[in-house]
């Protein structure tokens, strides 16, 4: 099998099979997505317009018409490129690298990191981010290499730069009083970690100098990988500070944006768990300072949102903090509550707001249960990717009455998530106990926590692999929608795509209860605008509430962003923007198949005959079949239902320079029934020797009928 990445069906990896790799050189005729690889400046400021340079190192930026930003209060114009070469639909895209954007910021933009996609006329592109910030946005000089050359900045400020090779180091000089508190924080590893192809990260290291050059803090980790640091000058003067990467590496796509702020800093919020719209007086952990009370209004919508407060008094907000509104009943925890005869009563369902305070602090809770009852406890405190950085690396044990025995326990979600959960049912009657405790019996008023216990109820999640989908016109591409089926929920679930452009189509999909993978083909009219923009996929289910009646849940989809790693494997992190674009070029244009329906029985084969049609551009160029997601041995993403398979040794996948193949697909003799489930065929064309490219053809629909 040829490793992959594709895109439409995109992927990222490196060819090999077995021990050997093979590289392949780049090909003459052939339509990428633009790869982001960093903007410079990286923040933009509430109330200014701030010019962006975007750099690619795959694809081109040729053609640039739109981009696509998350949330409100922010929009974005393209900069007319001088010179801009013009594009042959019969030869290769020119090859643009960089591309300014002019954003614009309003005053009341909600502060903090915001996903954006580039859409040209020949793809969408990957991620970028951008810092939205409440303080001067300023670009590093470039000649501020040393202590003694120090660029000076206001406080409060961004400063945005770049460790653009080994051994660089910038300095920047700020002035400072006495008794004062000041805040430094770094985005940086955070900025890169949703980059798609870098295959080295930054590690940033800040360091603070006194006027007469004498060190006087330094951080390397504080928000997971990226600096926070807080200190207080002895005397007035001008401070120095210097940023680097912690092993003295670079590269010349580690962009980075250092506030300096003499601002209220909210290290973390107090209480984390929320009702919804309610008025709620929080205990901001503050950096250096006294604990105040702040009331604010908290968002309507349950989840994990993040607000910023505005301190009384003043024209200007905290950074984002990360709030958990819930409809749960809420009680905070209180003290003693070390031992199982001092555990706190929680109600079923309920939640509460805590902090692990010391050093081997333990906070007990007790939860009355039926026999049979099933429960689901959940901790939210530090999870990667968001704004949930409490310091508590939470364990999380449930115990039986007595306390003398751990009936289940968890540590971490995942490795990006340090947050616990964990799923009990009761084998008695009785007042059950929750545990929660630092892992490193660690504490302090950093280590805060919001525990939530529910009755285990049915739900579902879902995400879509990839992010992006270009379509030329007439032509199509696929999604693969993949399931999470959570406490015992086994029915069925339709998907939906909201927001599609103009000429775009998708087909109806209802992801049955034996299945946990979906397949969406999105086709473009033959003569569809070239447009396109962010949609939203979203699941739908009913079932029964807990009085009995009907109850219809709908859970919006989030994405897999696909991220590049060292060797050719394909990371993923999770992405909030779905994007949908029709193209001007395409390498296929169309991929046709017979029998465009399937009615088989168990035991039984059937051979589909696959003709692609390709562009001029791209005539007499590789080309490769596969109804999967697969990589390197392991499948992504399959929409087969089950006891379906591809016969790999019947089909012909490797088209090479020709235009006709085959795809056998077997049915187990025991498969169970299903009918019309989509299914389609791809048809692949390499970018690279690690990308590709997935064109799909109408959706099959198959039945099995025993």
């Amino acid at each position: 099998m040829q490793p992959w990445h594709a895109t439409g069906a995109r992927w990222l990896a490196l060819s090999c099979t077995g021990l050997f790799v093979v590289l392949s050189p780049p090909l003459a005729a052939q339509t990428s997505f633009p790869m982001l690889s960093h903007a410079h400046p990286t923040a933009a400021a509430r109330g200014t317009s701030q010019e962006v340079t975007l750099y690619c190192n795959g694809g081109s930026l040729v053609d640039p018409l739109a981009v696509l930003i998350e949330g409100a209060g922010v929009t974005a114009e393209i900069v007319p490129p001088k010179d801009a070469p013009k594009t042959d639909p019969n030869a290769p895209l020119p090859n643009v690298r960089q591309l300014t954007v002019r954003f614009q910021v309003a005053p009341d933009a909600p502060l903090g990191v915001r996903e954006f996609r580039l859409r040209t006329a020949h793809g969408v592109s990957t991620l970028g981010q951008l810092l939205i910030v409440d303080a001067p946005v300023i670009t590093e000089s470039g000649n501020n290499t040393a202590l003694d050359k120090a660029q000076t900045v206001p406080v409060p400020a961004v400063v945005c730069g770049r460790i653009d090779r080994a051994e660089n180091v910038d300095y920047y000089a700020f002035p400072a009083r006495a008794g004062q508190t000041l805040t430094i924080e770094v985005h940086a590893a955070r900025l890169q970690d949703k980059i798609h192809d870098l295959q080295k990260h930054i590690d940033p290291l800040v360091v603070v100098y006194d006027p007469s050059g004498r060190e006087l803090a330094a951080s390397d980790d504080g928000r997971f990988a990226d600096p926070l640091l807080t200190f207080t000058p002895p005397a007035d003067g001008l401070y120095r500070l210097a940023i680097r990467d912690a092993k003295y590496d670079g590269d010349s796509r580690w962009s980075y944006a250092l506030t300096i702020t003499d601002r209220p800093y909210v290290t973390q919020i107090f209480p984390l768990g929320v009702p919804p719209n309610t008025a709620v007086t929080f205990e901001p952990v503050l950096a250096g300072k006294d604990r105040p009370r702040w009331t604010v209004t908290t968002p309507a919508r349950p989840g994990l949102h993040t607000v910023s407060l505005r301190p009384p008094g003043t024209p200007y907000d905290t950074n984002p903090v990360p709030l958990v509104v819930t409809t749960l009943p809420l009680v905070l925890e209180q003290e003693p509550n070390d031992a199982p005869a001092q555990a706190q009563p929680l109600p079923v369902p309920g939640g509460v707001n805590g902090r692990i305070g010391q050093r081997r602090d333990l906070d007990y809770f007790r939860i009355p249960l039926k026999k049979g009852q099933t429960i689901t406890a959940e901790v939210f405190a530090r999870r990667f990717g968001t704004e949930l950085t409490s310091r508590l690396d939470a364990q999380l044990e449930l115990l039986s009455p007595d306390g003398k025995n751990v009936l289940v326990s968890n540590d971490d979600q995942s490795s990006a998530m340090k947050d616990s959960a964990l799923s009990f049912t009761a084998p008695a009657d009785g007042d059950y106990l929750l545990r929660l405790r630092d892992l490193n019996n660690k504490g302090g008023e950093e280590f805060v926590y919001f525990l939530q216990v529910d009755l285990a109820r049915p739900d579902f999640a879902l995400k879509v692999d990839p992010p992006i989908a270009m379509i030329g016109p007439g032509a199509r591409t696929a999604w693969y929608v993949h399931l999470t089926r959570r406490n015992g929920f086994n029915g069925p679930v339709t998907v939906t795509v909201e927001g599609l452009p103009s000429g775009v189509t998708v087909n109806p999909l209802t992801i049955p209860p034996n299945m946990t993978q979906g397949l969406l083909v999105l086709s473009a009219a033959d003569k569809a605008p070239v447009g396109g923009g962010i949609v939203r996929v979203v699941g739908s289910a009913t079932l029964a509430a807990a009085d009995g009646k009907p109850e219809t849940l709908h859970r919006e989809a989030t994405a897999y962003e696909e991220i590049y790693l060292p060797g050719g494997g394909r990371g993923r992190c999770d992405a909030r923007m779905l994007a949908v674009a029709v193209t001007q070029t395409t390498d296929i244009l169309r991929v046709e198949v017979q029998p465009p329906r399937l009615v088989l029985k168990p035991g039984q084969e059937v051979t589909l005959e696959v003709v692609v049609q390709r562009a001029p551009r791209y005539a007499g160029k590789p080309v490769t079949l596969d109804v999967m997601l697969r990589h390197l041995g392991a499948v992504y993403g399959s929409p087969l239902p089950p006891g379906v398979t591809l016969v790999e040794g019947k089909s012909k996948t490797l088209l090479g320079a020709g235009d006709r193949g085959t795809i056998t697909l077997r049915v187990a003799p025991d498969a169970p029934e299903c009918t019309d489930v989509p299914v389609s065929v791809l048809a692949f064309v390499p970018i690279n020797f690690v990308v590709k490219i997935g064109y799909s053809s109408a959706p099959i629909l198959l039945t099995v009928q025993k």
